[in-house]
């Protein structure tokens, strides 16, 4: 099952992907989006411009391909600037959606966890069992949540 962030979606992962965006786009002087996780018609916007800039449909919503090359992108900056105040957003048992897809995918590749996380985008036992592994692995409080520090470790280790 594939999943989306779009109008209307809203959590850490669209927060991050906000973040991201602003940090790859600081250059071509596009208005910074406001990092507060909800996909709104700027945020959309956002989105457009950056799928543009790297060739990919311009239609606004994140998908796979969008997010991973986001990914590549934000991976490619040598000093970031840092994320704003954040939320208490985070990714727990009963989220779904593309960020949870998206941390069993990297959970299975840094882990390697057996069996493997499905990537179903559904944060139920088996994923929260995943994260508190690679938490504890990383020194991270092991709480199971996918919070800013998880979130942030997972990125620099893809």
């Amino acid at each position: 099952m594939a999943y989306t962030l779009q109008l209307g979606s809203s959590g850490l992962d669209v927060q991050k992907a906000q973040y991201y965006i602003n940090q790859i786009l600081a250059q071509p002087n596009l208005p910074p989006l406001t990092e507060d996780g909800v996909y709104g018609q700027k945020t959309e916007f956002g989105v457009a411009v950056f799928q543009y800039v790297y060739g990919l449909p311009s239609d606004g919503v994140i998908g796979n391909t969008t997010w991973n090359q986001l990914i590549q992108q934000f991976k490619t900056i040598s000093n970031p600037g840092p994320e704003k105040p954040t939320t208490t957003r985070s990714l727990s048992v009963g989220s779904s959606g593309l960020g949870v897809q998206k941390i069993q995918e990297y959970l299975n590749r840094l882990i390697n966890p057996r069996p493997p996380l499905a990537t179903d985008g559904k944060f139920g036992s088996n994923t929260r069992q995943a994260v508190m592994t690679f938490q504890a692995m990383q020194g991270l409080k092991a709480d199971g949540v996918v919070g800013n520090d998880t979130w942030n470790r997972i990125i620099q280790l893809i």
